[in-house]
């Protein structure tokens, strides 16, 4: 996934997150319905999601239009990551869309927000802490339940196979 020149110098920031007893995760066929990946770890009722990315390889040329409404559609579908999502980079040559949550969580020590970033092919979900005191900015988990985590999952492989 191209990434704007404003994201690059984002990502290049954000350190990673420690993963530690997380397992990898790979489901499907990325030439034909696309595979989903990432890490989690379970964790009694809930999971902790380190990363998840869908990939689909796209026949067809795409036009930035059909991107934007993928992210429209993210933004309405994951009210369940309780926080509102909003566009706030994108790139039209790159066919990138970055979306986050607004506003982020905040709290004396942090803030913390989800992060999607939506490509030509290719969806990838985090979540990012800026601990203020170190004025760090890095990868946390996400928490959900199992059931949020299927859907997240089903929501991802729909976004991504419109039409």
């Amino acid at each position: 996934m191209k990434l704007s020149r404003k994201a690059k110098r984002y990502d290049d920031t954000v350190l990673p997150g420690d993963f530690a007893g997380f397992e990898s995760f790979r489901h499907g066929d990325p030439q034909s319905e696309g595979e989903l990946s990432g890490a989690l770890r379970r964790t009694g009722q809930s999971v902790e999601l380190g990363h998840i990315t869908f990939e689909h390889p796209t026949l067809k040329k795409q036009s930035f239009a059909k991107l934007k409404t993928r992210a429209e559609v993210l933004t309405r579908q994951l009210t369940y990551l309780d926080e509102r999502l909003e566009i706030v980079d994108h790139d039209r040559r790159g066919m990138y869309i970055q979306l986050r949550s607004l506003p982020p969580y905040k709290d004396d020590s942090q803030i913390q927000f989800n992060e999607i970033c939506i490509g030509r092919d290719k969806v990838v979900v985090k979540r990012i802490a800026f601990y203020r005191r170190d004025e760090v900015k890095q990868q946390v988990a996400l928490t959900l339940t199992e059931d949020l985590l299927e859907r997240l999952k089903a929501d991802l492989r729909q976004v991504l196979t419109l039409v």
